[in-house]
C-alpha cells in the first residue's frame, strides 16, 4: 500500500522483487511456450467467453418474455425441460 509522500516506489518494487528472486531457491525460470500452446489457450478463452456471453444473451430474453408475457411462465415448464429446444 502506498501512502501519501511515499512517491513512486518502482525502484523499491524492483529492489524486492530482484532480492526475493534471489533469496529464494523455489523459484524456477520463466521457459517460452510453445506457440501452439498459447494460441489454444487462446481459442479456449475466446469459446469460454462466447458460451458465456449466449448464456447471459439467453437468460436476457427469457427474463424479457417473461416480464412481457407472465403467462409464458405458466405454460413452459422450463425447469424440467432443461437442453431442450421448447423453452
Amino acid at each position: 500500500m502506498r501512502l501519501p509522500g511515499d512517491g513512486k516506489a518502482d525502484a523499491k518494487d524492483a529492489y524486492v522483487i530482484a532480492d526475493q528472486t534471489r533469496m529464494r531457491g523455489d523459484l524456477q525460470p520463466l521457459q517460452e511456450r510453445d506457440e501452439i500452446a498459447v494460441d489454444l489457450k487462446i481459442l479456449t478463452g475466446r469459446r469460454h467467453d462466447l458460451a458465456a456471453d449466449r448464456t447471459r444473451a439467453i437468460n436476457r430474453l427469457g427474463a424479457q418474455l417473461l416480464e412481457c408475457f407472465p403467462a409464458l411462465e405458466r405454460a413452459f415448464d422450463c425447469a424440467a425441460s432443461r437442453g431442450h429446444s421448447s423453452c
